[in-house]
């Protein structure tokens, strides 16, 4: 019975141990839950403490789950906005508990009061933890690090 107990034990724990090919699907599952269902979709990967990036040389970042949530609504909203990337290699840690993946990204929507279009695009380092409650937790994303590429547009308008 003991032994038995402790194959079944060692099992579970086996099967709740997160693998490279895992993390490269739970890339894919965050970019098509964001797809279909947009800003709950994107939300429902987020920690209380992930923190946004913004592009390389620049002090702008988004930190904490409401933040985040406040900032992105409005993109969301507009009808033309769409956020699209495509994991191409994942990485875990030693640990076991963190990994990170990487990717190219496409951000692209209209500016209402330009009529322009931003089409940022780039690769992205995306930081993934496993929450530590309930033990073992959900693997959400702890920070994003997106760098746009040269060519990459991003339109404003003057005052």
């Amino acid at each position: 019975m003991k032994a038995l107990l402790a194959l079944l034990l060692f099992s579970i724990s086996a099967a709740a141990q997160m693998t490279e090919s895992a993390l490269l699907q739970l890339d894919r599952d965050f970019a098509q839950a964001t797809s279909e269902k947009r800003l709950d979709g994107w939300m429902k990967y987020m920690m209380d403490t992930t923190v946004i990036f913004g592009p390389p040389n620049s002090l702008w970042r988004l930190a904490g789950k409401e933040e985040i949530q406040h900032y992105y609504r409005e993109a969301f909203a507009m009808p033309d906005f769409s956020m699209r990337w495509t994991p191409k290699s994942a990485q875990l840690l030693p640990s076991g508990n963190t990994g990170y993946t990487t990717g190219t990204f496409q951000w692209v929507s209209k500016e209402g009061k330009c009529h322009c279009l931003n089409d940022l695009h780039g690769t992205y380092l995306a930081v993934w933890e496993r929450e530590p409650c309930p033990d073992p937790g959900p693997w959400k994303l702890k920070a994003l690090f997106p760098s746009a590429e040269a060519g990459s547009v991003a339109c404003g308008c003057a005052p």
